[in-house]
């Protein structure tokens, strides 16, 4: 493997065998992350909003952590909830033992996975920590998140994933 890039990301000129042919391809190594879909008593989802530049503008999303730390991935989004949202482990009343999902994040680049949690939280006013990067914290029901999702302002993969693996939970 020979790096093309390393910076926040590695980017690698790999190099395999295919049917007998020297085939070059391009590996980016990335952390992998943990994700929320959190839902309040009243069956409403949060999303984050956050400015993004490389989209040049703010996105909706579920909370979610890069896997940075010396902790496990549902240690992860208990954290980031606490940043994003302000809420703490005695507002969790239960999160799955087991990502609903994992996924790859680059599927065809990368072997960086996302892992999504269900988690159930209190009712109460959430708001993220000042020095994090989220502007917002709102929760919305489920057409809500349609609507949104219908109108192009959720575009987030792992928001579209999270919200449907949910809402199949729902039937």
């Amino acid at each position: 493997m020979k790096v093309l890039y390393d910076g926040i990301v590695t980017i690698y000129e790999c190099e395999r065998e295919n049917n007998g042919e020297k085939e070059i391809y391009t590996k980016v190594a990335l952390r992998g992350a943990s994700a929320g879909v959190v839902i309040n008593e009243d069956g409403k989802l949060a999303l984050v909003s956050q400015y993004r530049p490389i989209l040049g503008k703010k996105t909706l999303e579920i909370p979610a952590g890069t896997l940075d730390k010396n902790i496990s991935k549902k240690d992860i989004i208990i954290e980031e909830l606490e940043e994003e949202c302000g809420i703490t482990r005695s507002d969790i009343i239960n999160i799955s033992e087991e990502p609903i999902i994992t996924y790859n994040i680059i599927e065809n680049m990368s072997d960086g996975e996302m892992n999504i949690y269900l988690i159930k939280v209190k009712n109460k006013i959430s708001k993220p920590l000042e020095d994090d990067e989220v502007d917002d914290v709102e929760f919305y029901d489920i057409d809500e998140v349609e609507e949104l999702i219908r109108k192009r302002e959720i575009t987030d993969p792992k928001t579209l994933i999270g919200f449907y693996t949910y809402k199949d939970t729902l039937k």
